[in-house]
């Protein structure tokens, strides 16, 4: 099974969103306030998109264990921004 439409559309806007903020990162630096608040709203949503994904269907436990991985990632990587760790170099 596929994921649905909705949840595709859901998961592009939030890599859109994610690739806006990491230019806005890359340029500002992420010692930026602004752009790691960007940054951290923006991997929050592509983590949700992937958590949508995964709970929207039924797919193999090893496909499921990579979008649980892929979610979590972005999740810490969200907490890193929000809390100033991600401009130390994390």
């Amino acid at each position: 099974m596929t994921a649905s439409e909705k949840s595709v559309r859901v998961w592009e806007a939030a890599y859109r969103q994610y690739g806006r903020a990491w230019e806005t990162t890359a340029r500002c630096g992420k010692g930026d306030r602004v752009a790691a608040q960007e940054m951290a709203t923006a991997s929050w949503a592509v983590a949700a998109a992937w958590r949508q994904i995964a709970s929207a269907t039924r797919l193999p436990w090893w496909t499921l264990a990579a979008l649980e991985s892929a979610a979590g990632a972005f999740e810490a990587q969200a907490r890193e921004y929000e809390t100033g760790e991600a401009s130390k170099g994390s």
